[in-house]
C-alpha cells in the first residue's frame, strides 16, 4: 500500500533581491520610487509565496514608516524625502523571509538607461523578444522581462529573468491567442534598474507597430537626414524588422535596421550634387515590402558656405566697383589728361567750316575816295583804320558778318594850302592831329552812318568835318569853325 503526502511549508529562507529606480517628476515635487525584486526559487521559498511586504522609513524621522503589501514583483512608491531605508520581505503560510535592506539617497543616486532596439516576433505559439544593452556603461547583471494583458489594471503580470549578456529570450507561458500583451524589459545592474522599455505584441502578428510617414528632414552637400513615425497597428503582415535603404540608381549604398526607439537616421559621406533615393522597407518571412520611396538630391554647396560666401561676394563686388570707378578717375586725371578738342569749341567749329572763306567780304578803302576836292581846291588828309568784327552780347563774335568797322583815327583838313605845302612830307605823315574821333563809322549794305562829334582843339586854319557813307561810299564834309 502506497501513501502520498505533502510536507508542511516553512518560512522562506532567503530574502528577495531588490533593485530600485527613481523618477523625478519635477525638482521640487515628489519622487517616484520603483522597487523591483526577483521571485524566490522553490528551494528558498519552501512553499507557495503569498505576497511581499514592503516598508520604507525616512532616515531623518525613523518613527515615520509606511508599509504596503503586494503580490507583484514590483511596486511604485511616492516619496518626498531624499534619504530612505527600504525593507522587503516575502512570506508564505508558514511565515516571512528575512528582510532585504536597502538605503537610498535620492540626491546621489545613479541612473541606468533603458534597453534599445526592442522588437517582438511571433513564432507559432511563442513570442521571441530581442533587445540591446551595448550602450549601457555599467555592467548589466540581469534583464527582467515582464508581460501582462493590455488592460488598464491587469490582474497579474508574469516575469522572466535572463543573464545580462543575453540579447533575446522566448516567452511561451501564460500566452493566449487573440490577446494583446504589453511587454516591459528592464536592465539591472546590482541594486540599480533602468526604466522599462515597452512594446505591444500578440501571437498572430508579433509587434503591433509600423513605421509610416517617412520624409526628408535635412539635405546638405554630403548628408541626408530622413525621419518617420511609429504607429500602432492591430492587423498587418508579420514584419520581422524595418529597414531604411539608400540607393544610388540601382546600387544599394547603405541599409540599416530600424526599431521603435529610432525615428530618424542620417546618411553620411554622400556625393555632392548627386541624386539618391531612400526606401523604407518592411522585411517579412516571405518577401520584402517597400513601404515608401523618396528621391533626394544632395546640394552642390553647404548651407553655411552659401550663407558666408554670398554676402562676401556682394561686398567684394561693391568694393571692386568703387575701386574701378575711383581708379578710372585717378588714372584719367594723372595718366590720361583731358585734351582740348577744337571741334567742340565755337572757334574750332568756325575754323573747320569752309564756307566762311567764300562769304568773307574784303573791305578796301581807297584814300582817293575820302578826299574832298571842294575844300579851297586842295586835298585834305584822312587816316583810316579797320577794326575787328563786332562782338555779340553773349561774348561770341560772328566772323561771317558782312559788315566791317571803319575807325577814323585822324582827320586833318587844312584850309590853308600853304600849311600843307610848307610841311615836310615825313612830318605830315606822322603828325598827330589834334582833332580825334571816338565814333566808329560802319559801312554796311549801302546804308550810311556818320560821325558828328569833333573833340580836341583845332589848329589854326583847320576845320571840323562830317564823315558820312551813302551807298557804300564814304564822304567827308567840312565844317568851318
Amino acid at each position: 500500500m502506497e501513501t502520498t503526502g505533502k510536507t508542511l511549508e516553512r518560512a522562506p529562507s532567503r530574502p528577495p533581491d531588490i533593485c530600485y529606480h527613481v523618477e523625478t517628476v519635477n525638482k521640487q515635487g515628489p519622487h517616484h520610487l520603483m522597487l523591483m525584486w526577483k521571485a524566490l526559487d522553490v528551494y528558498d521559498a519552501h512553499g507557495h509565496i503569498l505576497g511581499y511586504q514592503v516598508s520604507y522609513t525616512q532616515t531623518k524621522h525613523p518613527s515615520l514608516s509606511v508599509t504596503t503589501n503586494t503580490t507583484d514583483l514590483k511596486v511604485v512608491l511616492v516619496v518626498t524625502e531624499d534619504e530612505l531605508e527600504v525593507t522587503v520581505m516575502a512570506y508564505n503560510s508558514a511565515g516571512g523571509s528575512p528582510y532585504s535592506h536597502l538605503k537610498i539617497d535620492l540626491s546621489l543616486h545613479q541612473t541606468l538607461p533603458s534597453v534599445r532596439r526592442l522588437w517582438v516576433n511571433s513564432e507559432d505559439d511563442r513570442l521571441v523578444l530581442q533587445w540591446d544593452v551595448g550602450h549601457i556603461s555599467l555592467p548589466v547583471s540581469e534583464v527582467a522581462n515582464e508581460w501582462a494583458t493590455d488592460a488598464a489594471h491587469p490582474i497579474s503580470s508574469h516575469w522572466k529573468r535572463v543573464n545580462g549578456s543575453t540579447r533575446s529570450t522566448v516567452l511561451k507561458d501564460h500566452l493566449q491567442p487573440g490577446t494583446t500583451y504589453r511587454i516591459n524589459v528592464y536592465p539591472i545592474s546590482n541594486q540599480l534598474c533602468g526604466p522599462p522599455k515597452s512594446i505591444f505584441a500578440n501571437l498572430e502578428y508579433g509587434t503591433l507597430l509600423g513605421a509610416v510617414g517617412m520624409h526628408v528632414v535635412d539635405v546638405t552637400k554630403n548628408t541626408v537626414t530622413v525621419q518617420w513615425e511609429w504607429q500602432r497597428k492591430e492587423v498587418h503582415p508579420k514584419v520581422l524588422r524595418y529597414r531604411v535603404i539608400l540607393h544610388l540608381g540601382e546600387i544599394q549604398v547603405e541599409s540599416i535596421p530600424v526599431w521603435p526607439d529610432v525615428w530618424q537616421h542620417t546618411f553620411f559621406k554622400l556625393r555632392a550634387n548627386t541624386g539618391y533615393s531612400v526606401h523604407l522597407l518592411a522585411e517579412t518571412s516571405n518577401d520584402n515590402i517597400s513601404r515608401e520611396i523618396i528621391p533626394i538630391k544632395t546640394h552642390l554647396f553647404e548651407h553655411y558656405f552659401i550663407m558666408f560666401t554670398f554676402p562676401l561676394i556682394v561686398l567684394l563686388t561693391l568694393g571692386l566697383g568703387v575701386f574701378f570707378i575711383l581708379s578710372r578717375t585717378f588714372y584719367k586725371i594723372y595718366f590720361f589728361p583731358k585734351i582740348a578738342n577744337p571741334g567742340a569749341s565755337v572757334v574750332g567749329r568756325w575754323l573747320l567750316e569752309s564756307h566762311h572763306e567764300k562769304k568773307r567780304v574784303k573791305n578796301v578803302l581807297k584814300l582817293e575816295e575820302f578826299l574832298v576836292t571842294d575844300l579851297s581846291g586842295e586835298n585834305g588828309f584822312v587816316e583810316l583804320g579797320q577794326e575787328r568784327p563786332p562782338v555779340r552780347e553773349d561774348g561770341i563774335f560772328n566772323p561771317g558778318s558782312s559788315h566791317s568797322t571803319l575807325n577814323i583815327k585822324h582827320i586833318f583838313i587844312p584850309q590853308n594850302t600853304e600849311y600843307i605845302e610848307n610841311t615836310p612830307k615825313s612830318n605830315r605823315e606822322n603828325r598827330d592831329s589834334s582833332l580825334m574821333f571816338n565814333n566808329v563809322a560802319h559801312i554796311e549794305n549801302g546804308q550810311g552812318t556818320h560821325i558828328e562829334n569833333c573833340q580836341g582843339s583845332l589848329p589854326e586854319g583847320s576845320s571840323c568835318c562830317y564823315l558820312s557813307t551813302f551807298s557804300g561810299h564814304p564822304h567827308v564834309f567840312q565844317n568851318s569853325p
